[in-house]
Formats: structure tokens, sequence, C-alpha cells
């Protein structure tokens, strides 16, 4: 029984999930929306030091909004388990509303909108996902990017080789299955875009409905399990 496990949170399938739509999310603004990464922060401050030297102040602005945004996303959800997770199991499915309000507040807006109005209301939602949901199966791992995720699980599989560890094997596939999820994700978003243009943005909104709805539905089960113990 999956409502069973202690921490919910770091089921594989939510996780495999959110990353798929962190992937999903971070193809849709680069392409839809200058270039830009709601999630790969890495990426946005060098593209920021080039618009920087090429004196872009309009493309620097977005992107030093957008990091911006994102570390303030990071600061809620912290708030959130400060003040909320004392008293409820269910603060983690707040980000995933806000998650959901944001995706469905993007796929109405024109293409005619600046870019700094849309990628930072996304990188806030794309920091409070992977802040709480910031382990799968045991693993720490980020759900909204990929390169800690590649470096894990090339650790892992050569541990693997060296010592023939089946944990260090284990832990691997995780990792690989988790890069692969994300490149899924992007892949996705890429050909949807093709058809559905800026709108793409509704189908990560349909995937979080489904991932959340899930996460919560299982924290009730548990719930009610344990009143019954």
């Amino acid at each position: 029984m999956r409502y069973k496990s202690w921490h919910i949170f770091q089921l594989r399938e939510i996780g495999l999930a959110l990353t798929f739509i962190g992937g999903f999310i971070d193809a849709y603004t680069f392409v839809q929306r200058g270039g830009v990464l709601a999630a790969g922060q890495t990426g946005n401050l060098i593209f920021l030091s080039v618009n920087i030297a090429q004196q872009n102040l309009p493309g620097a602005m977005t992107k030093l909004a957008t990091v911006i945004a994102f570390m303030l996303g990071v600061v809620t959800v912290r708030v959130f388990e400060y003040h909320i997770k004392p008293r409820s199991h269910y603060w983690r499915s707040l980000t995933l509303v806000a998650e959901l309000i944001v995706c469905l507040a993007v796929s109405m807006m024109p293409k005619s909108i600046p870019n700094y109005a849309i990628t930072p209301p996304l990188a806030f939602v794309m920091a409070m996902q992977t802040t709480a949901f910031s382990y799968i199966a045991g693993h720490g791992y980020n759900n909204v990017f990929s390169t800690g995720n590649l470096k894990k699980a090339t650790s892992a599989i050569t541990s693997y080789g060296l010592t023939r560890d089946k944990k260090e094997l284990e832990t691997a596939v995780v990792y690989f299955e988790l890069v692969l999820s994300f490149a899924l994700g992007a892949i996705a978003s890429a050909l949807l875009q093709k058809i559905m243009f800026t709108t793409t943005i509704i189908v990560a909104a349909i995937l979080v409905i489904l991932v959340g709805s899930y996460y919560t539905y299982l924290l009730y089960l548990r719930e009610r399990y344990l009143d019954e113990q």
C-alpha cells in the first residue's frame, strides 16, 4: 500500500512525475519566453552576464528578475515548513496549488505579454516544487534541473563498477531515471509547442493536478489508516 509509506513525498513515481514537469516547463520558457530557464539558474546567471556585457538591459532585467523570483520561492517554502508543517501534513500540497495557479494564468497570457511578467512567476513555483519535494526514495535530488542528478548517477554507476555494491547500482538507476524523465519532459514540451505554442503550459497544469491529487489522496488515506490503528 503506497499510503503506508511514512515519507509519501519521496515516492518514486511522484519524484519522476515532478521531474518530467520540471523539464517540460524549462523547455517551455526557453523556447517561448526568450531563452530564459524557469528553474536552471546557472544558465540564467550566464545569460545575465552575457546580457550585461552586451548592454542588453531588457534581457538582463528578465534574467535577474527570474533569479530573484527563484530565491523567493525557496524562502516561501521554508516559511511554509516552519509555520504550517507543525499543524498540517498537507503543506507540500500548497506548493503544487501555487504552481497550478501560475501555470493556468500563464496559459491565458498572449505572446505579447513581456517575458519579465512570465518567467519570474514560473521560476518562483519551480523553486517551491524542488524545495518542497527534495528527496526520492531516500535520496536527495532536484526535480527542476538535472546537473546534480546526472553527476550522482554517474558517480553511483562508477562506484558500482568498482565495488559491485548493489546499493550503488540501485542509486544509479534512480538518478538515471530522473535524468531521463527530465529529458522526456523537455522533449514532450518542445513537440507540443509546435502545435500549441504559448498555450502548451496548460499541459503542465494538468500534470500538476494529477500529481497533486495523487499525493494529497495518499496523505488522506494515510491519516485514515493511522486513525484506525
